[in-house]
């Protein structure tokens, strides 16, 4: 250390030289560099049958559909038709391929009343034999007065409120100079679709780092195109543009946490140092250790994930804790008379070996995902230890040369008085310590019971943004049945088990609905068509064997000018001239067909068949072997793991081997947990092996443990009990807690034992620099809760409890033990 300390107080130009050099190819590295990865897919590697049966579905049945847009609106028709323009204008941009609307195939017009239900075909029988006697009647003689005599005949009968509204629909359109679309009259009042999904393949380039972005500017581009009413809502989901926007997230959310951290930071060392001089030093060397160790990151793992990113966040509450404890040893160097130089090379060395151990049991707390499944951890691991390292070093040589260059700061005799609180603190330790003691072995009963009903949630949803469009699209399309990316495949031998399966699946009330190729058959399609054919024949006799009393329109209104009125069909005579006349006789034939061709939009009416069925469909659905694919959407909250474990075994009850990302996550669910076991094991083991080789007086390894056991069961018990969980991110916290934790032991125990006695411990600059450190940490990672990333906010919100459980033991419960137990 004297050698190192003469090297900077000798050449501190050429050492500033260097640094700034340093830090800006850093700077310039990190930019060039910097990308996200948002495929969660990669955080953990999977292994084992159920992936093996995860990828040969996939395989199958490939999932062309990257993007998922999604368009609703009051008025089906408007919607329809704004579909309708999106598929042509995505099939004509050659970014995107497998372009796909389902809903808007012609074979759902072509075989219409094959996909009503039982009271929509009912009612819709009723309208074609009020209707179809009259229409006719006007298609035979293409003559308005038979045609209003034959209504007039009709309204002559007992008839309902609603019946006579249908019955004077036509008149009312063409009253309301419009060609009267029959078919359209038929089927109006079907209950509209609730929205219109297209699904496509967006091609991109994933070589480059914003890739998706580019995609989703596309697709937001092809939707500007295309003019559509403002009644229409066009929302983007799907794999893509869940990524984009987790990545978004996490970029401001990450920006955010930063700013708010960094000046909380400024705040905290202002009201606890008052020192300007150490503020600006620490500051600097914060942000120069954050440069550093931005660019190592994306060196060592070519991108960050959308968990390893926030280390940026939490290094700054690291990084300062280096720093604060650096500052605050020559600070009290200058105070017991040192001069400058005597004061830098005695704070060295008092703290390279204290913050050493601080550096290397953080970095083993992070890396202790390494060894596991669990990569994206491992990843967050490898860039952390990096940037404990390169901290340690830029506090070493920031500060140092700092204060060669501006000053050392002045000592101020007020610093005593200052220290006043922490030794009214020792005090009270030194009178209540039994108290403490029993109060923690107390205290350790009942956290650890909350804790033991603490449970994992492995699902990803509850990392993202709940308010993202992405997410809340997806949520919108499994609450109405139209699609979930929590589907289950299930793979069939043939059509009959297909079948089997979809008819035991709905019987299952986790089972929203299923779908197969058998989904896209109408239903009772040949004895809709012969029942609707019966009417048909009826309709024809009565036209042609009733004998139909022509009447002009005068009489027509003279007879029924209340009962038109009523019913908005505004005609007055004597404003009709025999063109309008005419032009009336128009809108009522330019789009009348026979019974048969007006409910098959122009074709023959057949059975159909598989073999029929739109290819896009059929190839969706039938392998080229002929297995069937049944998918399976939920009924329940996919955010909800019992949900999710309920349906999956509801599923497989029926189907052993259907698969999906349900399975996936519950899988992978059972892997991270593995990994976390693994974690807390090596943490404790490597932490203990390090403790054992350089604290003095081995039982008080045991000392610096009990604060880093109770705050673990505390952290967990007081987050399960307001109702937070263990996810994919948040889980690193608890290996964490011993990595970060066994900081303030190793300060507070080394201290101690310098010190010998607790009062002259906590007169020491030990305990305020630990209550600054925690603080500033704490600050931190309380700054992550304002995260729109749900993970991130996760992690900020078990961290701050984890922090805040870790200072208060620190201060009370360790000092308690260690003046208990001191040594004769």
């Amino acid at each position: 250390m004297q050698r190192f300390t003469n090297i900077i107080i000798r050449f501190p130009k050429l050492l500033l030289l260097l640094l700034v050099s340093v830090t800006m190819a850093a700077a310039f590295y990190g930019v060039k560099h910097f990308s996200i990865n948002a495929d969660l897919s990669e955080l953990v590697e999977q292994h084992g049958p159920w992936r093996d049966n995860l990828d040969a579905v996939e395989a199958q049945f490939p999932d062309t559909g990257n993007i998922i847009v999604v368009v609703s609106s009051k008025d089906d028709q408007q919607a329809k038709t704004a579909t309708k323009q999106l598929v042509n204008a995505f099939r004509n941009d050659k970014q995107f391929t497998d372009v796909l609307a389902p809903s808007t195939l012609p074979w759902f017009d072509h075989y219409a009343v094959g996909f009503l239900s039982k009271a929509e075909f009912s009612a819709f029988q009723n309208k074609v034999s009020l209707l179809m006697p009259n229409a006719t009647v006007l298609m035979e003689t293409q003559q308005l007065s038979h045609y209003l005599g034959a209504l007039d005949s009709a309204l002559s009968q007992p008839k309902s409120t609603s019946e006579i509204s249908i019955l004077l629909q036509p008149l009312t359109q063409a009253a309301n100079d419009k060609d009267v679309d029959w078919r359209g009259l038929l089927f109006a009042n079907i209950a509209p679709k609730n929205g219109y999904v297209i699904t496509l393949n967006a091609l991109s380039d994933v070589a480059q780092a914003d890739a998706n972005k580019l995609t989703m500017s596309a697709v937001r581009n092809v939707i500007s195109s295309v003019g559509m009413s403002a009644d229409v809502m066009v929302r983007v989901t799907g794999q893509t543009a869940l990524d984009f926007d987790e990545v978004q997230d996490a970029n401001n959310s990450v920006k955010l946490a930063g700013i708010v951290s960094l000046i909380a930071l400024i705040l905290i060392l202002a009201v606890g140092i008052r020192s300007f001089r150490i503020i600006v030093a620490s500051y600097l060397a914060v942000v120069v250790g954050l440069i550093w160790t931005f660019a190592a990151g994306l060196l060592l793992v070519g991108a960050f994930n959308t968990i390893s990113i926030v280390f940026m966040v939490i290094f700054i509450g690291l990084g300062v804790d280096f720093a604060v404890h650096l500052s605050l040893h020559i600070y009290e160097q200058r105070l017991k008379g040192h001069d400058n130089d005597q004061s830098l090379l005695l704070s060295i060395q008092h703290s390279i070996s204290p913050l050493g151990l601080c550096a290397l049991s953080s970095a083993i707390g992070f890396l202790s995902f390494y060894p596991t499944a669990y990569t994206g951890l491992g990843e967050l691991g490898i860039i952390s230890a990096a940037g404990m390292i390169l901290g340690l070093l830029a506090t070493f040589l920031v500060i140092p040369l700092f204060l060669q260059f501006f000053g050392y700061p002045e000592v101020k005799r007020s610093h005593a008085k200052r220290s006043k609180a922490f030794m009214k603190l020792g005090e009270w330790i030194i009178t209540y310590h039994k108290r403490i003691i029993k109060l923690t072995f107390i205290g350790a009963c009942v956290t650890i019971f909350g804790a033991m009903q603490f449970k994992f949630d492995f699902s990803t949803l509850v990392l993202k943004n709940k308010n993202s469009e992405s997410v809340e699209t997806l949520q919108w399309l499994q609450d109405h049945k139209l699609s979930s990316n929590y589907q289950l495949l299930a793979v069939a031998k043939d059509k009959q088990q297909a079948r089997q399966w979809q008819q035991q699946l709905a019987k299952k009330t986790e089972v929203a609905t299923t779908v197969s190729a058998l989904s896209y058959l109408p239903n009772d399609f040949s004895s809709r068509v012969a029942q609707l054919q019966k009417i048909a024949s009826s309709s024809d006799s009565r036209a042609s064997h009733v004998h139909v009393k022509a009447m002009s329109l005068k009489q027509f209104l003279d007879k029924h000018a209340d009962l038109l009125q009523s019913n908005g069909v505004n005609i007055k005579h004597g404003d009709m001239t025999n063109s309008s006349i005419s032009t009336l006789q128009r809108h009522l034939t330019s789009e009348l067909q026979p019974l048969s061709t007006l409910l098959t939009k122009g074709g023959q009416i057949t059975e159909p068949t598989v073999a029929m069925l739109p290819e896009d469909i059929r190839t969706k659905y039938i392998s080229a072997d002929g297995q069937w694919l049944v998918s399976v959407l939920p009924s329940g909250d996919m955010r909800d793991v019992s949900a999710v474990n309920a349906f999956v075994t509801a599923v497989q009850q029926v189907a052993p081997l259907a698969t999906g990302r349900a399975v996936a996550e519950q899988k992978v669910g059972d892997i991270v947990v593995k990994a976390f076991y693994i974690a807390i094991g090596i943490s404790i083991v490597s932490i203990t092996f390090i403790l054992f080789l350089t604290v003095d007086h081995k039982r008080d390894i045991i000392f610096i443990f009990i604060p880093l056991l109770l705050t673990t069961s505390t952290t967990l018990a007081i987050a399960h009990w307001f109702g937070q969980s263990l996810n994919m991110a948040n889980i690193i916290v608890i290996p964490l807690i011993f990595g970060l934790g066994v900081d303030n032991g190793i300060h507070i125990v080394k201290r101690f034992r310098h010190e010998q006695t607790i009062t002259r411990f906590f007169a020491a600059s030990t305990p305020k620099a630990t209550l600054i450190s925690c603080l500033t940490t704490l600050a931190t990672f309380g700054a992550l809760t304002l995260s729109d990333h749900q993970g991130m906010y996760s992690i900020g919100v078990i961290l701050s409890i984890a922090l805040s459980a870790i200072l208060c033991f620190s201060l009370l419960i360790l000092p308690a033990f260690l003046h208990r137990f001191e040594p004769n």
